[in-house]
């Protein structure tokens, strides 16, 4: 009895955890609205859990031929659930992910089906004739399931591993890595309950990095803002980069746009610009917005030939753009290479691209070779 005491105390922590969690997001939205209410389904999925799992341990103890019923459905229900968390999960990152592939969404039907079968034939799990819980065949198949969009999920970090640096990805390691030792210690350990608890922890640990990065993400622009990028500037500094490629732009006719259409129009298209810049160094560097229409993008461990291509992508890409909206997408931009054993300061090379920049401003507008700073 005093396992079982001891898991409904954790399980009641967990659900407190998640409610002051929840709380606090309908204060602070996290970094956008969406992000936040996909936060809150998988708080609120993970706490609909944990009170089954509270109910089963209590049923358990009661051992009264009248809930047997009861208990089945509730151990049912917790496991259809189970894959629907890390799913959900999976959602906070990549919303296309599912709408793109609808296969992906079989194995959460299989699993609903085969649980809803498992109260008239144990595939999963059944009570014996002492009422006594045992596990049946099929009783891999939510975890199985859990895992595969489990790694969905993981996936996403792994293919964006540079966003986050050496510090966020320690952490994020810690969160993933908390729910899979819970599952395959209560795998081996039947008696012990720690999957859902673990999970409640591990999405307080998540809350507060998703806290933490709204402080280096700019809300219009959905990138890094200054902060992020004053932070990148000075590992720099701190030679845990070799080379870098330092690429300044600017975007023109945004306070024209603002002062005639409107800063809902003069956002948006902050928002676009934001986008089109990640699309077109994706894999080479990481898109900052620095000021009001200035960006940066910092790559690291790159050639000029590399910079070169991404520009020229920007530019294909800027196209397309403006084909299908009225307020024009054009960047004025300038780069310069930081290699560290030359005795330049990374905050000269910015300030060279930053010129650079200026000048490729000026030739846009027709005024290059006509200021006393072109000679």
């Amino acid at each position: 009895m005093n396992l079982n005491l001891n898991s409904i105390v954790t399980d009641i922590f967990g659900i407190a955890v998640l409610f002051f969690t929840i709380s606090l997001t309908q204060r602070n939205i996290l970094i956008d609205n969406y992000k936040t209410n996909v936060y809150i389904y998988t708080s609120v999925i993970t706490i609909i859990i944990l009170i089954l799992e509270i109910f089963d341990i209590l049923i358990q103890s009661l051992n009264m031929d009248s809930l047997l019923s009861f208990h089945i459905f509730i151990n049912a229900l917790g496991f259809i659930l189970s894959p629907l968390l890390p799913a959900v999960l999976a959602l906070l990152n990549d919303k296309k992910v599912f709408l793109n592939n609808i296969f992906l969404l079989i194995p959460l039907f299989l699993n609903t089906i085969i649980c809803i079968l498992t109260i008239e034939t144990g595939w999963v799990f059944f009570f014996d004739s002492l009422h006594e819980y045992n596990r049946g065949e099929l009783f891999l198949i939510p975890t199985i399931c859990s895992m595969f969009y489990y790694w969905i999920f993981i996936r996403y970090f792994w293919r964006n591993d540079s966003l986050y640096d050496s510090n966020e990805k320690r952490y994020l390691k810690l969160i993933f890595l908390m729910p899979v030792l819970a599952t395959i210690l209560q795998i081996s350990f039947d008696k012990l309950l720690l999957i859902w608890p673990s999970i409640a922890v591990s999405l307080l640990l998540f809350y507060i990095y998703l806290r933490e990065q709204q402080f280096k993400i700019d809300f219009i622009s959905g990138i890094k803002n200054r902060v992020a990028f004053e932070k990148e500037i000075e590992s720099i500094c701190k030679n845990q980069c070799s080379d870098a490629a330092i690429v300044v732009f600017d975007l023109n006719n945004l306070k024209k746009i603002n002062d005639t259409v409107g800063h809902k129009a003069g956002d948006d298209l902050i928002n676009i610009s934001a986008k089109v810049l990640t699309e077109s160094f994706k894999g080479v560097g990481n898109s900052y917005r620095i000021g009001g229409d200035e960006f940066c993008v910092i790559c690291k461990n790159v050639t000029k030939e590399i910079v070169e291509n991404s520009l020229l992508k920007l530019e294909q890409i800027s196209n397309e753009v403006n084909k299908k909206n009225s307020n024009s997408l054009i960047f004025a931009y300038g780069y310069e290479l930081y290699e560290k054993d030359k005795n330049l300061d990374i905050y000269d090379i910015f300030h060279k691209a930053d010129q650079k920049m200026y000048e490729h401003k000026a030739k846009l507008k027709g005024f290059y070779g006509r200021r006393v700073t072109d000679n």
